[in-house]
């Protein structure tokens, strides 16, 4: 499976959630993905977690996007959760930080 740049970018930016619970996590699987920086507004984090998800869909994956910011905030980072699950999630796991 070729991992393209963008995603391993968004994943080196993702933790495990392992706190949180209800219909769509699954531990293990769930991980809260932060925006690049501060200033990157929420309509273009947004952008890039529909590019994730497209991405996964089209290796045969399945991705829920559980939450993500509407509102950009500069004062806090920000952060999408996301549960994706195997096959995709077993190739793209080994780049998120630790």
């Amino acid at each position: 499976m070729n991992i393209p740049k963008y995603v391993i970018d968004l994943m080196s930016r993702a933790k495990y959630n392992y706190t949180s619970s209800g219909n769509n996590y699954a531990a293990g699987y769930t991980v809260d993905i932060a925006k690049y920086s501060h200033y990157e507004t929420a309509d273009t984090f947004c952008k890039e977690i529909d590019r994730l998800q497209k991405w996964v869909e089209r290796q045969s994956g399945e991705m829920i996007i559980i939450s993500r910011p509407i509102l950009t905030q500069h004062t806090f980072m920000q952060y999408a959760t996301v549960t994706i699950f195997d096959p995709v999630m077993q190739k793209i796991e080994k780049y998120i930080e630790k």
